[in-house]
């Protein structure tokens, strides 16, 4: 059943070939009989990285060659005991990072498949919606404007039809459709113009097309295999990370060699010294910090799954975090996305209707219907492509939602496209609907063999086009105000009587120029989401400018901004006036503007350059294929779940699962989280490090014996700390995240405050841990039981240091630390190691640790608690400060 070359032939021949027809398309029988044969509509996935590549790239870092030097001069130095554990440490510290970033792929290759493209699909007779990977060779494809073909197909019936075909030619204009072509056998991919390609888009119209190759035997199948590696992407912060990696390890040679120095210079051992500066140099880099960086961020894009934002890409993790301007549709996304009519005006007879019900429920009357309005619903509903679907108890539109709306009111009237289409009336043609002309147009054949355009679209255009004879302008504005200054969507219905002209794009527009006749209006209403207003002063108080974009009148796009809280709406600019104005003007005019009406797609581009003048991050949502240079051109793409075309969500970098404005606040809030909690991670490390460099320095310094040998350091910066560490990646964001200013995404992460406060926390608990090894040597403790005091005492101090790290604004033992259990369990895991290296004889000697008695560990508890009693004292005076100061 294979078709070579489908472009040379007709299309009746076509669908002989592949035994289906247009207007039953296959059965579920034989649709699972050729999914058997021909398998799914799949490409071969992109080659991945494999475990053993990360763990080879995990191998392959300057910490490894150093661990290998270090083990290198244990066994030199006739220590095979302690050269096997390094060789050890060498394998927690790959191993490590290993299934940091093996979990991460994993995280990330699990988020990338709840991203499905979804195609429509005529199969036993009916209109469904199929997730792609279903379809078969010849199932009949209804593709219309801003759909992603999802399967090579041969067109069947097209309606003024495009696609841009850029991600298989490279050409980005669009290219018209037509079934009345066959192609010769050289034909070239670019000229065959009754064929789509899969991952191309539809640009222009509907078309009902039949599936002739799908998966690998698609035209981007043939090639795929020139695209299978996949580039693994380094995000801003992973950036600054890898840097901040590089500067450190030339700190960390400069400490090395003066410690090493100096130490000699005291008479140290030397082979003992070059192990004190090879550790050294290890306990100044932060060995998981690549690893932690990856799972934080890929933590983070689970969090916001689970929260329905799809994020795509790491790097959008981190820009959320800064984003100062979110530039968001009304319909769908503010509202409900609900269209009802609640109010029609009837032209003749001068007279406003209400309707009752909510939503797309068929539920509900026209209040004192009168037959006279029988003639406008029918145009409506005949000027519609949507379809009302009842799934369980609840019913969906498939197609345009305000479409549905009108639908919908014909089911209330019991005026039905399909018992109308059955009766009395033949589609035979179509204008569809277009941002630009805001209007659409259907050609109708009735059964007294008269021809009827109906017409429906924005009441400022159609009223233009009214007949002289009919037209009341005057009135028809003053209705059209009144619906708009109750928050309703307006449209105008008309149609052309006895039409006599071919029913092609270009004679019927022509046609409505010479004058239509107004039936009348409909007042659609779209509420406000019940989460929209608290979402808006959430985003407001965090510094955040939220901008609405609507297609709406102004009056109704004024009237949806009052009732959510926004702010700077006493100005509205529309698309008309941003048209004259060029980007700086519109720049200037954007920090006190935030409603903007009657705006195409052209003006979202328009918008986000405009911001970027402004040095604004900003976040833009769309969702039909118009949008897409508007995501494209913003730092964050935003496109909707439900309602977006497949085009605006191949083009974002965020995808709305359920198309609600709170949750694209809820990601910003993540976004900070994930910085917050990178910053803790690299806190808690960095100042750890500083402890360990601080007492080996200042006991040589003293000419005081070393607290701590190479060992125990590996231990500490290996196990203890990095546990702790990694832990931060879960913790929950602090009370005053929302209200702080966008972070400058510019800002380096370690600035000279950030150092300054590592700094004070590695002093203090560096200088805890010397003064209580100092103290078991006045004691005349011996060696090894002072080297044990001091290992406890910087391994609690620094898991005591956790309070300081995680919460920088309030105090860190408060109730939301249990809302991390892997924090409660990493200190719990690490605490008990320190007790088993400390008391388990196999430790004893190879750490050369001895147990300690009660009040030993008096002198520890004491000597680890006091440096965090003082910062979280410290703390509390510098806030209570402030808050007096406010």
């Amino acid at each position: 059943m294979k078709i070579e070359k489908p472009y040379t032939l007709a299309k009746d021949d076509i669908l002989k070939k592949l035994e289906v027809t247009i207007d039953s398309g296959l059965s579920d029988e034989e649709v699972t009989k050729r999914r058997t044969e021909y398998g799914e509509n799949v490409l071969e996935a992109k080659e991945k990285v494999s475990a053993l590549k990360i763990f080879l790239h995990n191998a392959n870092n300057i910490i490894v060659y150093l661990l290998i030097v270090a083990s290198g001069v244990s066994f030199v130095m006739d220590e095979p005991v302690e050269g096997f554990a390094v060789i050890v440490a060498i394998l927690i510290a790959v191993l490590s990072g290993f299934i940091s970033e093996y979990k991460a792929q994993k995280s990330v290759e699990s988020l990338q498949k709840m991203t499905k493209t979804v195609a429509k699909v005529r199969r036993n007779g009916k209109i469904m919606e199929i997730e792609s990977q279903q379809l078969v060779l010849g199932d009949i494809l209804y593709i219309e404007e801003g759909d992603l073909v999802t399967a090579d197909s041969y067109i069947i019936e097209d309606k003024n039809f495009a696609t841009i075909e850029s991600a298989l030619t490279g050409e980005s204009e669009s290219m018209d459709k037509t079934s009345d072509f066959v192609g010769e056998d050289d034909t070239s991919i670019g000229d065959r113009k009754n064929m789509v390609f899969t991952g191309t888009a539809a640009t222009r119209g509907n078309t009902y097309a039949v599936v002739t190759a799908i998966g690998m035997d698609t035209e981007i199948g043939k090639i795929s295999n020139m695209i299978r590696t996949d580039e693994k992407t380094v995000t801003p912060l992973e950036a600054q990370l890898n840097s901040l990696g590089k500067t450190l390890i030339l700190f960390s040679a400069v400490v090395a060699l003066a410690v090493t120095v100096l130490g000699i210079s005291y008479g140290e051992d030397l082979y003992a010294m070059i192990k004190i500066g090879i550790i050294l140099a290890i306990a100044a880099v932060p060995e998981a910090l690549p690893a932690v960086s990856t799972i934080t961020l890929a933590i983070g894009m689970k969090t916001m799954a689970s929260h329905n934002a799809l994020v795509k890409s790491l790097p959008a993790v981190e820009t959320l975090g800064s984003t100062t301007v979110i530039c968001t549709d009304k319909t769908g996304t503010l509202t409900e996305n609900q269209m009802t009519v609640k109010h029609i005006y009837h032209t003749s007879l001068d007279r406003t209707f209400e309707v009752e019900g909510d939503g797309y429920d068929p539920d509900g009357a026209i209040v004192d219907y009168d037959q006279a309005l029988e003639e406008l619903i029918i145009a409506g509903v005949l000027c519609s492509n949507a379809t009302l679907v009842k799934e369980e108890n609840d019913y969906k539109i498939i197609g345009d939602p305000t479409e549905g709306g009108i639908v919908v009111l014909g089911e209330k009237a019991s005026l039905t496209r399909d018992e109308l289409e059955k009766n009395s009336y033949t589609r035979i043609g179509e204008v569809p609907f277009n941002s630009k002309d805001k209007y659409m147009v259907t050609a109708y054949d009735m059964k007294d063999d008269e021809k009827r355009l109906f017409i429906k679209g924005a009441p400022d255009v159609l009223m233009k086009m009214a007949k002289a004879e009919q037209s009341d302008l005057d009135q028809w504005n003053k209705v059209n105000e009144d619906m708009t200054h109750e928050g309703m969507r307006v449209l105008a219905i008309a149609q052309i009587r006895n039409y006599q002209d071919a029913t092609d794009e270009a004679s019927m527009s022509k046609a409505l120029k010479q004058g239509i006749e107004i039936l009348g209006f409909v007042g659609i209403i779209d509420p406000p989401r019940e989460d929209v207003k608290e979402a808006i002063r959430v985003a407001q108080e965090a510094g955040i400018r939220v901008i609405m974009i609507t297609g709406d009148h102004p009056g109704t796009a004024s009237i949806i901004a009052q009732k959510i809280g926004m702010n700077n709406i006493d100005k509205v600019i529309t698309g008309k006036e941003m048209d004259l104005m060029s980007d700086e003007a519109l720049a200037e005019e954007i920090m006190t503007t935030s409603v903007f009406a009657r705006v195409s797609p052209e003006n979202k581009l328009q918008i986000v350059r405009a911001l970027n003048l402004d040095d604004e991050v900003t976040a833009m949502t769309g969702d039909g294929v118009n949008d897409a240079p508007a995501l494209n051109g913003a730092d964050i793409g935003i496109a909707m779940g439900i309602r977006g075309t497949e085009v605006a969500k191949e083009a974002s970098d965020m995808i709305l699962i359920d198309d609600r404005f709170s949750t694209i606040v809820d990601a910003v809030k993540e976004g900070r989280v994930i910085f917050d909690n990178m910053e803790k991670f690299i806190y808690f490390l960095f100042s750890c490090n500083v402890v360990e460099i601080l007492a080996i320095f200042l006991s040589i310094l003293f000419k005081l014996p070393i607290p701590i040998l190479a060992l125990q350091i590996l231990w500490l910066n290996l196990v203890v700390d990095v546990l702790p560490a990694m832990s931060f990646a879960w913790e929950t964001g602090e009370g005053d995240i929302m209200k702080r200013m966008p972070r400058d995404p510019k800002q380096a992460i370690v600035n000279k405050a950030f150092l300054a406060k590592i700094s004070v926390s590695g002093i203090l608990i560096g200088v805890g841990s010397l003064a209580a090894f100092a103290y078991g040597l006045s004691r005349g403790y011996d060696i090894d039981t002072a080297r044990t005091i001091a290992f406890a005492t910087m391994a609690f101090g620094q898991l005591f240091h956790v309070l300081n790290v995680r919460r920088q604004h309030t105090f860190g033992l408060d109730k939301s630390i249990l809302k991390n259990p892997f924090l409660i369990g990493a200190l719990v895991i690490a605490a008990s190691l320190m007790l088993l290296v400390i008391y388990l004889p196999f430790f004893n000697e190879v750490m050369y640790t001895k147990p300690l008695d009660a009040y030993k560990w008096w002198v520890i508890i004491l000597s680890a608690s006091i440096p965090t009693v003082l910062i979280q004292t410290f703390g509390i005076i510098k806030r209570r400060l402030q808050h007096s100061l406010s």
